[in-house]
């Protein structure tokens, strides 16, 4: 597995390049723009050139970008669902321009009062997705993350994210799979026997020719909780063994990205997690 980090644009785009190689990535992943909001900046294509030169330089990759949180491809809201699409095309267009090779995206949040895994709201996200795909059709591949099923998310069922995926072409839609997130939803990772049987759910029902990247990241919270609480390496409800099982298991191909979300509570935690990880893998 290709161990990276999710890094920080702040200061531009060469600039997380550096911090990547100090931080002993070998793939990386980031956002293009604000999660929180607003226009999103030009970007520079000198800043962008030279961010290229240094990843490819350190044998960085791939770079996989996260669109922002707020995107919701599953509202009702025709405005909020309209500007979720134009979010979703343009950051494509911007993942293209970065020399990345994937885009992820949560799948959305349903209607307070739908059920579970709403099959409105799904095919909401369907509609949204199709749109996009009309619009964009450069060459990367929009990865759809699952989800703890917290408050209104939809996409924490393995069942439901499978038909969805699967509805699209191989080329054009994938996946990335949080396990933090799975744990939440109730899938139990835990011992060595655990992840060989959450992986093999995910590929009854989604496909492992579909997982393009995986979200590394222990869990604050216990299992079946749908609590989206990230913790340190180690440190949560998943544990070590956990990680070094899902490290060694021969279902994954031997260069997916492995990608750390997990918080930074002190100066340093990044290239802590990034050690304990890469530890955890070389043993």
């Amino acid at each position: 597995m290709r161990l990276g980090i999710h890094v920080s644009i702040a200061g531009g785009m060469a600039k997380m390049a550096e911090t990547a190689v100090s931080l002993g990535c070998e793939a990386v992943q980031i956002f293009s723009r604000s999660p929180r909001g607003g226009k999103a900046k030009d970007l520079s294509l000198p800043d962008v050139e030279k961010m290229k030169k240094i990843l490819a330089e350190n044998n960085i990759h791939p770079l996989v970008v996260h669109i922002p949180y707020f995107v919701n491809l599953a509202s009702d809201n025709p405005d909020t669902r309209s500007y979720s699409i134009d979010v979703l095309v343009e950051d494509l267009e911007r993942t293209e321009t970065l020399g990345g090779r994937y885009l992820v995206t949560h799948v959305g949040h349903k209607r307070k009062d739908d059920p579970p895994e709403s099959p409105e709201a799904f095919a909401r996200v369907y509609s949204s997705i199709e749109e996009a795909l009309r619009r964009y059709t450069g060459p990367v591949k929009i990865l759809l993350e699952n989800t703890a099923g917290m408050g209104q998310e939809i996409g924490c069922s393995f069942e439901a994210l499978g038909v969805l995926i699967n509805s699209f072409p191989e080329e054009r839609l994938g996946a990335c799979l949080d396990t933090a997130h799975a744990f939440g939803a109730g899938y139990d990772w835990t011992a060595p026997e655990g992840v060989r049987k959450v992986l093999t759910d995910f590929d009854e029902h989604v496909g492992l020719s579909r997982l393009c990247a995986m979200h590394l990241n222990d869990s604050k919270g216990t299992l079946g909780a749908r609590l989206d609480r990230h913790a340190h390496i180690g440190q949560g409800n998943l544990g070590e063994e956990t990680f070094r099982a899902i490290l060694e298991c021969d279902l994954l191909l031997h260069d997916l990205p492995g990608l750390l979300e997990t918080p930074i509570d002190d100066h340093g935690d990044d290239l802590a997690n990034m050690k304990k990880i890469r530890a955890l893998r070389d043993l």
